[in-house]
């Protein structure tokens, strides 16, 4: 609107001024040398519009001209960038249906049209490559895409998943660390980059990680401890042989991340064992019954306080005194009864156990006992059997692979990370149907 008032103002002015100059006509005279040229003011107002008419007319002609060969030119662009877009997708149907010849042609083609973006021919390259299984020219494509901001991310994941396959986890951690510097929040990365943390055993990345991780709500609470305990558990095993008192500090951290959890309570206890600490160790041997009566933590107990001489039924009465009645109670009570010949303690703990279908621990419980109190090797024998056909005993299993194995480790047997589950083969299958 001020613009089209501002014409208006200058058209306004022009008429005003020529209607002046035609009603008022004068001579007009020039001197050009010894020549004297007169004509009307008319005239010259005349000529004068004429020239600004026809200025108007070649600089319209000039911009038209100008506008329509840019039209032309993007016109032409944008075709070039459609068709080498087409070829593109044409290319990445011809990858997923492995028909390596048509990729490679529509590679071609598409190169002719998009020479000024090398990104889509580099990603389109890779797949073709990763197809043919040219994995020496797969790592130089991807070295390229690095150089390129566009592609930089694709570049350091293809590295690392290549470097994974081949097992060299040191160079899949550098190109993963630095993606995950580039954009933590790409699927699967932190677990990929947890699981080669693991592997190579830097716990102290693994910590790290699982801190940025958890401040981009990449993971929750419950990740972030548990996989930070674990971090803490390891560098606690790795110091017990050298700085004793530096592993308890990192033991105790991992046991405030994941409280209860059993392999843990084992290292804490093994390190005060190994301090010579049978104050503070039987502490927290009651302690940590208190707080949970299970069977895994009572093998773990049995163990130490076996080695370190502790097992004496005064401790073992006053370790159970909070909870005699649990189950894992009476089994603790009825397994030093019978290593201390205690026949009628053992007995009278294990007879509410027995039931239709006992275990195979209590099978052996009740083998002991008749062997041990009776010397009746007939009823022992017949319990020994017995236990053949009871119910299985849990242990821990990898929830990947189904193996099991005695001790918990943050890396099973088979190599998965923190798969490890403390139940039987029964439970398992039932949990997975």
């Amino acid at each position: 609107m001020y613009r089209f008032s501002i014409f208006l103002l200058q058209l306004l002015l022009l008429i005003i001024v020529l209607t002046f100059i035609f009603t008022n006509p004068f001579i007009v005279s020039l001197d050009i040398g010894n020549l004297k040229y007169s004509f009307s003011s008319n005239l010259f107002a005349v000529v004068f519009l004429s020239f600004i008419f026809l200025l108007y007319f070649v600089i319209y002609l000039y911009f038209q001209s100008r506008l329509s060969l840019r039209k032309y030119f993007l016109k032409n662009k944008y075709n070039k960038i459609e068709k080498g877009y087409l070829h593109f997708v044409d290319a990445m149907i011809a990858v997923a249906n492995k028909d390596n010849k048509s990729a490679i042609k529509s590679h071609k083609k598409m190169t002719t049209y998009l020479k000024n973006d090398p990104s889509l021919s580099l990603l389109l390259k890779s797949e073709v490559l990763k197809i043919e299984k040219k994995f020496p020219e797969l790592n130089n494509v991807y070295e390229d895409m690095i150089k390129s901001k566009k592609t930089e991310a694709l570049g350091y994941r293809g590295l690392m998943e290549q470097n994974l396959k081949n097992h060299d986890y040191h160079h899949a951690s550098l190109y993963g660390e630095k993606l995950f510097s580039l954009n933590p929040n790409i699927e699967k990365l932190y677990e990929t980059l947890i699981f080669i943390s693991a592997k190579t055993k830097n716990w102290n990345q693994l910590i790290t990680l699982s801190e940025k991780a958890f401040s981009n709500k990449i993971i929750n609470k419950y990740y972030f401890s548990e996989n930070k305990s674990i971090g803490y558990y390891e560098i606690a095993k790795i110091k017990s042989d050298s700085d004793i008192k530096d592993a308890l500090k990192n033991i105790l951290k991992a046991i405030e991340l994941k409280k209860n959890f059993p392999p843990y309570i084992k290292l804490h206890l093994e390190i005060l064992s190994n301090l010579n600490d049978k104050r503070n160790l039987s502490k927290q041997i009651k302690k940590y019954w208190n707080l949970n009566q299970s069977s895994l933590l009572r093998s773990i107990i049995t163990k130490i306080l076996i080695e370190n001489d502790l097992s004496e039924m005064k401790f073992i009465n006053d370790l159970v005194k909070n909870n005699l009645n649990a189950e894992e109670s009476k089994k603790i009570l009825v397994y030093f009864a019978i290593k201390n010949s205690n026949w009628d303690l053992a007995r009278k703990n294990i007879s509410g156990m027995i039931g239709a279908n006992p275990s195979k621990e209590i099978c052996y419980f009740m083998s002991d006992i008749e062997l041990g109190e009776n010397s009746d090797k007939q009823k022992s024998d017949a319990w020994i059997m017995r236990a053949e056909n009871a119910s299985i005993e849990n242990t821990w299993i990898c929830k990947i692979t189904n193996q099991t194995q005695d001790e918990w480790s943050s890396l099973s047997n088979s190599g998965n990370y923190n798969s490890l589950v403390w139940t039987s083969h029964k439970m398992l299958r039932q949990n997975n149907i």
